[in-house]
């Protein structure tokens, strides 16, 4: 149904899970809606982020949103390929435009450039909403010169990124009024308030649980993760690592077969994919957060509106969302995290006080109700120079 007061924004997006950036898109449009939008979305196929956008009633269609990084070499054909796929692209995306009446271009990640061709292309403001590194966090390289690419996001009418360490990483010294950081919101407030009511009825785990989630992949640090309980274990500390989320075959067997041989496959379980993250937050006693390269870390946010505390490696926008010896511990080497998680598993009451203290930090920084009005904001600015 057409609604001419509302503007209509078409969002663009590059995946069709809901990882992170696909469920925090979710908590994004489900609070724009509020606030005057009317969102449309384009994906490259359908799956599971497109089911949930039916449930809400949100136009999508399926499109080509080729993508300008790769973990692979670019040749001459690939880049030619490239090209093909962009045209098509635009000419299929323009059509949408005009079918939807569309104000504005928002494109949900960096690894693709089809947004603001297609804004350009049809005289329409476009913003771009950064998610990721890229090439630290992914591996991702892109097909033309960094520089050249970068300084083309520029061009957007106004970039947000989602941690100043992804705007530090990408932008660096550059400074300018379009350029925004704005941190993800994880639960509305009432939610939040559900969840702190939930923590108090949580019973104690009879044997401490650290929980590991997410993608399992090399750059999540999984592995130190079973290395850490492994080196508990073997100083009798009686502790279990819960690890909720899938990866590639070849890989989930690889730290199965880890765990394994440092005899602990008895006290590391690995439970797959589960699509609602707040079932293992609730059967934990502390997250880690162990990857290299976390650009913010919703999983993190999360487990502290959860009232969970959360050891975290320091780097990355990590330190962004904990506060080290108030919400949790940031550490910088295995020892570090190894002393963390054995503080923890040994004062559980430390880490209920952690938790209940990175709750009321989760919930003042990390709402969906201030995340959609930040953004929307950015918004107004964008339409008000038209």
């Amino acid at each position: 149904m057409d609604s001419p007061d509302k503007l209509r924004m078409l969002i663009l997006t590059h995946y069709d899970g809901l990882l992170g950036s696909s469920r925090s898109l979710l908590d994004l449009l489900g609070g724009l809606t509020e606030l005057d939008v009317e969102p449309f979305v384009a994906m490259p196929k359908g799956g599971l982020l497109q089911q949930h956008l039916e449930e809400r009633h949100i136009q999508a269609i399926i499109a080509p949103i080729p993508w300008w990084m790769s973990k692979q070499r670019w040749s001459i054909s690939t880049v030619g390929d490239f090209h093909k796929e962009v045209r098509r692209s635009l000419r299929v995306l323009s059509e949408t435009l005009n079918e939807w009446k569309i104000d504005l271009i928002y494109s949900n990640s960096s690894v693709f450039p089809i947004g603001n061709m297609l804004a350009k292309q049809n005289k329409i403001l476009h913003i771009w909403h950064i998610r990721e590194f890229g090439d630290l966090d992914f591996s991702l390289n892109y097909i033309f010169p960094k520089w050249l690419c970068r300084r083309y996001i520029r061009t957007s009418q106004a970039i947000i990124c989602n941690s100043q360490a992804v705007k530090q990483h990408l932008f660096q010294h550059w400074t300018s009024e379009k350029l925004h950081v704005i941190y993800n919101g994880v639960a509305t407030k009432a939610r939040f308030d559900q969840l702190v009511d939930l923590s108090q009825q949580r019973k104690p785990s009879e044997v401490f649980t650290f929980l590991f989630i997410g993608s399992i992949s090399p750059k999540k640090g999984l592995e130190v993760a079973i290395k850490a309980c492994a080196d508990l274990i073997a100083k009798g500390v009686n502790v279990r690592l819960n690890i909720v989320g899938s990866g590639r075959e070849s890989y989930v067997t690889h730290c199965r077969n880890l765990a394994e041989s440092l005899g602990v496959s008895a006290s590391v379980e690995f439970n797959g994919y589960m699509l609602d993250p707040y079932e293992a937050y609730s059967k934990s006693d502390c997250l880690l957060m162990c990857s290299e390269h976390e650009a913010f870390g919703r999983v993190t946010a999360e487990a502290m509106s959860a009232c969970l505390p959360v050891i975290g490696r320091n780097s990355g926008g990590t330190p962004e969302i904990i506060v080290d010896g108030e919400t949790g511990f940031l550490y910088n080497t295995f020892d570090e995290l190894v002393e963390a998680m054995l503080k923890l598993a040994q004062n559980p009451v430390l880490g209920q006080k952690m938790g209940l203290a990175g709750w009321q930090r989760a919930r003042d920084l990390f709402t969906i109700e201030d995340y959609a009005a930040n953004v929307y904001r950015v918004i107004q600015s964008v339409m008000e120079k038209r």
